[in-house]
């Protein structure tokens, strides 16, 4: 994608974004509304017929959202972490569930669990 077609697209995206706020502050009766009328059309313009002009603008939106970017990227990975693996873990300790056989029991000699001896290649239909 050419540089030209960059700054088209963005101001075109612009657009929508500034219609789609222009929309929502008519419809709860805000004042503003006029003021994100003209942003819209200006990037719809510019994006249109003078993409150009819009480079400057799409840098600086561009470095302003690789800050929230970074932040909430890693803030929802640590979420999904702590949410969804350790509590996964603390309901399945807490169910009595041991997937892997890693808990200590006394009754067994050996904890080596017998596999075929041809390996995956006699078995098709369980691979691992």
């Amino acid at each position: 994608m050419s540089e030209r077609q960059k700054l088209v697209k963005f101001g075109l995206v612009m657009a929508m974004a500034c219609t789609a706020v222009t929309l929502l502050l008519v419809l709860r009766g805000f004042s503003a509304w006029p003021y994100t009328a003209a942003i819209g059309g200006f990037f719809l313009l510019s994006g249109l017929f003078l993409p150009g002009i819009l480079g400057p603008v799409e840098w600086i939106w561009m470095k302003f959202a690789h800050v929230p970017g970074f932040i909430m990227t890693n803030v929802l990975l640590t979420l999904v972490f702590f949410i969804g693996v350790t509590l996964t873990g603390l309901v399945m300790r807490l169910a009595g569930k041991d997937p892997l056989g890693l808990g200590f029991r006394k009754d067994q000699d050996s904890y080596w669990h017998e596999v075929d001896p041809d390996g995956p290649c006699g078995r098709p239909d369980k691979p691992y």
